[in-house]
């Protein structure tokens, strides 16, 4: 009984409450300035970030079974080859789960079709004869076959599973609702009861808008698969994710105290401060997995030499045990009159995920202003983006910033050229934006 209540102090002296005796937390917290010293005097904006990183944990220790609904696209245009990988990514995803699993498949055109009620994976063979039967239909009823396929899920819905959508669709939504707004709120009511939607966009037809809504709502993944033969590949990307997860039930909680004054969680729209406190709510984490989260702030005139900016709190559930799990980390700076004490305290790494945040930012703004004939300015946004990455000091630059300062290229060079953006490319800027959000590339 000593032993244990040592260590639970010490561990909570540490800043973790690990859900086992002797446990490493599953889910580790970091907290980084962007710059550990700041100006003593003169704007004393600054940024700090936080980031939470996932164990990696194997296909043989998983614990947390997965309820699991495919909704696939029927439609006209999924004929031939779109079909047939369609078939064949249900039967890769059917491979994947066990006996304590469970699998529905529902298939959608102008009407939708409950094709395999949901139920235990026992005869995966029974089970795939059914999916290599689907043939193709009419219109595109894609919010009525997330509906069913919800429906499905509600059956087996537990807490202590993970419970996950997949959707994939070639086409406009033409039947129901088929706005990004209309879609983001049956997002948002699908994750408040407990899974999330994982979109599949195949093609260069769909609305990637759309699919990036229902995705982004529910917290789950989006892709853009431009070429079908991707198709069972991307499948077993999605499963070998989910079946993962490590923690479920995750918030980060960021307070600042007095005399640090919020401005925003860069590139984060949805998460706004309330007084001097933003809460994150992450549902689950999945082995391996990295999130961060820039928290831009302004900090008061004061005489301390040393100064807190952020307290940084992590709740989650460990998905192998069930027991809750908290740790806690703070930001702190010091502050000097000397200009290049500050500026050589700069850290690389948060200098450059806060480029990679406003070039996501550049391209959305762009983006909408191509939407609306505006490609010059367009064009004028991505180069001015290049601009100031190129005026990040060295140690910002990296191989990634490269790259990203050749799509910049890119696609003001498009822009210009063609006057506007092509299905393709809209797409592209689409999925690399959603990747970057989520810590993906």
């Amino acid at each position: 009984m000593v032993k244990t209540i040592l260590f639970t102090l010490l561990a909570s002296a540490l800043g973790f409450l690990p859900a086992a005796e002797g446990a490493t937390p599953s889910i580790q917290l970091k907290v980084k300035p962007e710059r550990t010293v700041i100006p003593e005097k003169g704007p004393r904006q600054t940024v700090f970030q936080v980031e939470i990183s996932a164990q990696a944990v194997a296909d043989s220790q998983r614990k947390t079974p997965l309820n699991l609904a495919l909704v696939l696209d029927r439609s006209g245009s999924m004929a031939g080859a779109k079909l047939e990988k369609a078939r064949q990514a249900a039967a890769v995803a059917l491979d994947q789960l066990d006996a304590n699993d469970t699998f529905s498949l529902v298939v959608y055109d102008n009407n939708v079709q409950v094709l395999i009620p949901p139920q235990k994976v026992a005869n995966k063979e029974a089970l795939k004869e059914r999916i290599y039967a689907i043939q193709t239909g009419g219109g595109t009823g894609l919010y009525a076959g997330v509906e069913m396929g919800a429906k499905q899920l509600r059956k087996y819905l537990d807490k202590e599973k993970v419970n996950r959508l997949i959707l994939l669709s070639d086409g406009m939504a033409n039947i129901g609702p088929s706005t990004p707004g209309a879609l983001a709120k049956l997002g948002q009511e699908l994750r408040a009861e407990g899974f999330g939607v994982s979109t599949i966009g195949l093609g260069d037809d769909y609305n990637e808008d759309l699919m990036t809504a229902l995705a982004e709502a529910s917290h789950a993944n989006y892709y853009y698969v431009q070429d079908a033969e991707k198709l069972p590949a991307v499948f077993s990307q999605e499963l070998g994710t989910v079946k993962s997860v490590v923690g479920r039930d995750v918030r980060i909680q960021i307070t600042l105290p007095e005399g640090v004054k919020p401005i925003e969680v860069l590139g984060e729209d949805a998460l706004v401060f309330e007084g001097r406190r933003v809460t994150i709510p992450l549902a689950e984490v999945y082995a391996s997995q990295t999130r961060r989260f820039l928290i831009a702030c302004e900090v008061a005139e004061t005489q301390a030499e040393q100064i807190e900016i952020g307290q940084v709190e992590l709740h989650y559930v460990d998905a192998a045990n069930s027991q809750a799990v908290r740790g806690t980390e703070k930001a702190i700076v010091r502050q000097s009159s000397d200009s290049q004490v500050s500026e050589g305290s700069i850290q690389s790494d948060v200098i450059a995920n806060r480029a990679i945040t406003q070039n996501r930012l550049a391209k959305e703004k762009a983006v909408k202003l191509a939407d609306s004939g505006k490609s010059k300015e367009a064009a004028q946004v991505l180069e001015s983006q290049m601009t100031l990455n190129a005026s990040l000091p060295a140690v910002a630059q990296s191989p990634l910033l490269e790259k990203e300062q050749r799509e910049l290229q890119s696609k003001s060079s498009e822009l210009l050229s063609n006057g506007s953006l092509s299905k393709a490319s809209r797409k592209s800027i689409q999925y690399d934006n959603y990747q970057d959000k989520k810590q993906k590339r």
